[in-house]
């Protein structure tokens, strides 16, 4: 049979003996008489916090020789405590003379030691990001390294060329040190939850809204049969289709749909910087190999580095200024972007040629049989957004809607 390997917290003979053994001399230890400079009043007794944190330091041993001598040493200072309970015993003057040692070994600690207390958070941002966005607004995005590749009198030792990757969204990202930084990790773990978050926004969207959708229109366009077989044909006249739940849906569907289209496209913008960064790196190390380079003075690295930072430092101030001045007199809303505009406008003109022409006997739309040439000629946004079974349904609602009969059942 294989000896197992003991753990002391799987023992129940060991765990009841050291258990019994800490209440022991919590319970001893906590009579024993201080003077107040040791024990102050309110304070814990100095001799139960040293016997917690010796009991917690030990908890995870599993060597036989190591838990002995701890047993040991255990019961050697419960009798020590029992008898430092009498003020006139010699064990009573070694418990003084240890706390006092204890607490000048931890004043000299704490004198040598920095200051706990954090100094004031810099508004201004120590390390400069990676890329800066260079594209002005409404072009394409671009951009460029901030102050790498840094020359070689501004670090000491060889360069060492970054290393890229991506996440499985694709989202690049450049190691230029080990460990990862924390904050790197949280800024790339918050990019991605943004963009899922955006994902699954666009699938709601597809999946719960048009399909709700579908039916609050299928239920406008039977009241509105009824009211039409009651007489009631002015209230029911629907020219224009936009305001249909549908169109709402899918006006939503392309919202996210353009989001997830500039997340992309800014992605794939950071992805050629950073190509074109480790580009210029592995040319630098090369040349640098191949010349000769020798290492750099500490001090000239530091105050060449120091430079290159309070150049941009005072660049970034600048343009925050200029950016601050901007952004209190003009504030441009999402939705009333030129390019969003454009989008709605043209998505809405294509809506209402599809659904909004005249419907014959034969429940075939004569508009859609004259826009067959113009259509194929430019991209359909309303197709890039819409499915075939949802164009085929709607098809059928804007005929019960202008009180014509669709060949087709609806389903």
């Amino acid at each position: 049979m294989i000896r197992q390997h003991f753990v002391a917290a799987c023992s129940s003979q060991h765990r009841t003996a050291v258990l019994a053994l800490y209440r022991a001399l919590l319970r001893t230890g906590s009579n024993v008489s201080l003077p107040h400079h040791l024990h102050p009043n309110g304070k814990k007794h100095p001799i139960t916090k040293i016997l917690r944190e010796r009991f917690a330091k030990n908890k995870p041993l599993t060597s036989f020789r190591l838990l002995y001598n701890s047993m040991a040493a255990g019961y050697k200072f419960l009798t020590i405590l029992k008898k430092g309970q009498d003020a006139k015993s010699p064990e009573h003057s070694e418990i003084l003379r240890h706390l006092q040692k204890r607490n000048a070994t931890a004043n000299l600690s704490r004198t040598n030691s920095p200051s706990l207390k954090k100094p004031p958070r810099s508004k201004q941002r120590l390390n400069p990001p990676l890329l800066t966005k260079v594209s002005a607004l409404g072009e394409p995005a671009k951009y460029e390294p901030t102050i790498r590749p840094l020359p070689k009198t501004a670090f000491v030792g060889e360069r060492k060329v970054p290393v890229s990757g991506h996440t499985a969204e694709f989202l690049p990202f450049v190691r230029i040190k080990k460990p990862t930084p924390r904050i790197f990790s949280r800024a790339v773990g918050r990019k991605t939850k943004i963009f899922r978050q955006s994902v699954i926004t666009f699938l709601g969207v597809s999946s719960e809204d048009i399909p709700m959708a579908r039916s609050e229109d299928h239920w406008d366009a039977m009241m509105d049969k009824l009211l039409r077989k009651e007489g009631v044909t002015e209230e029911v006249e629907r020219v224009d289709p936009s305001p249909s739940y549908h169109f709402t849906a899918t006006l939503s569907k392309a919202w996210w749909d353009q989001k997830l289209h500039r997340y992309r496209n800014d992605w794939t913008a950071r992805g050629e910087a950073v190509s074109r960064l480790i580009e210029q790196e592995r040319a630098l190390v090369k040349e640098e190999k191949d010349r000769g380079a020798e290492p750099t003075d500490p001090e000239i690295a530091k105050e060449t580095l120091d430079t290159i930072l309070s150049d941009y430092r005072q660049r970034h101030v600048d343009l925050e200024r200029t950016k601050d001045a901007d952004d209190a007199t003009t504030f441009q809303d999402p939705f009333l972007s030129p390019k969003w505009m454009a989008k709605a406008q043209r998505l809405e003109r294509e809506y209402i040629n599809k659904y909004a022409g005249r419907v014959d006997e034969s429940g075939e739309r004569v508009s859609r049989k004259k826009g067959m040439g113009s259509a194929n000629k430019e991209d359909s946004l309303l197709k890039a957004v819409e499915s075939d079974d949802e164009a085929q349904f709607f098809s059928h609602i804007a005929a019960m809607r202008r009180g014509r009969q669709p060949r087709s059942v609806l389903p």
